[in-house]
């Protein structure tokens, strides 16, 4: 479902909303579990399948000590199929056998598929997981790359290049990255933009008056990237020649933001309840006017849960429970 417009159903601020419209039903394949739903940068909605018998693996966890931590990998490559659909088309693709768990999805404008696995491991100097995968599906051909531990999104925008978004343990090192002889995370900067050949081509700068601990939300739009983060959660825009700029809010905890050249709109933020939104103005260094809305389901009832996807202006809506 897809976020379209405001409504106005009352005069007070916490009495408005926006409604979700629908786009599409969600597709079956016969054999095959959804993993994964994404937005691709030309609006193209994604739907990434696996056997049924091998989600299992995908999502595998193991305990040490008192944490519980997600394989970087599986043990034995697990075929993929993705659905892309538009407006006037639904294409099927079946994709080589991949070793990436709980895998994101996105797609380059020549129809080049990128599969990503959030988490990756340093065993030594020429032993981890390349974690990116960029598959061209004429010929099945694969590029593997290092993307970093610790993902929290990613995105492709129109010019080629991949857009990642790291957690906390992106940035500060897990699995080997950042502990005694591993080597510097990845991501220690919070959000890096690679070429599509897994060259970094620039990473959020260590001078800015800001620092990224936890990118919580990354919007990649044309060319352009927005990201919203711990600790101060401001919103950051990246354009032109990765120029920054930065608005301040006054909002914390937001996993998922939409935006456009005047106003941004925000997920709820810690402990709000499903249905709740924020939506405010671009102004000069913060988010100004900013109003509580209530998110309303096509048939007029309130948000109750499921999945939240953004990308550039549109806030869209997931009722599938086992798609992260």
């Amino acid at each position: 479902m897809r976020y379209s417009e405001l409504s106005n159903i009352g005069s007070k601020p916490l009495a408005a909303s926006i409604r979700f419209q629908d786009v599409c039903a969600i597709p079956a394949l016969p054999g095959l579990a959804l993993i994964r739903i994404s937005i691709a940068n030309d609006g193209s909605l994604l739907f990434l399948f696996a056997e049924k018998a091998a989600t299992k693996h995908l999502f595998e966890t193991y305990q040490q000590g008192i944490g519980i931590f997600s394989r970087t990998r599986t043990q034995m490559p697990v075929r993929l199929h993705l659905v892309r659909m538009t407006s006037e088309k639904s294409q099927v693709v079946e994709l080589p056998g991949l070793d990436l768990t709980a895998p994101f999805v996105d797609v380059f404008t020549d129809g080049r598929i990128l599969i990503a696995g959030p988490r990756c491991e340093w065993r030594g100097e020429n032993d981890f997981d390349l974690n990116g995968a960029i598959i061209q599906p004429s010929t099945g051909k694969v590029a593997r790359m290092l993307l970093g531990d610790g993902i929290s999104a990613v995105q492709v925008d129109d010019l080629g290049r991949i857009w990642v978004g790291y957690l906390d343990e992106g940035v500060f090192g897990n699995f080997g990255w950042g502990f005694r002889v591993g080597p510097k995370p990845i991501g220690a900067a919070g959000l890096v933009c690679f070429s599509d050949i897994g060259e970094k081509v620039w990473e959020f700068p260590t001078e800015s008056s800001y620092s990224i601990a936890d990118c919580y939300a990354l919007n990649v739009s044309g060319a352009d990237a927005t990201a919203f983060f711990y600790t101060e959660f401001p919103i950051c825009r990246i354009r032109g020649r990765f120029e920054l700029t930065f608005h301040k809010t006054s909002l914390a905890g937001c996993h998922t933001l939409a935006v456009s050249e005047t106003e941004a709109l925000f997920s709820g933020q810690y402990r709000d309840a499903p249905d709740t939104a924020y939506l405010g103005k671009l102004s000069p260094e913060r988010l100004s006017d900013v109003r509580r809305l209530r998110m309303l389901m096509p048939d007029g009832s309130a948000r109750s849960g499921g999945h939240l996807l953004a990308r550039g202006k549109s806030l869209y809506q997931s009722s599938v429970k086992n798609a992260d």
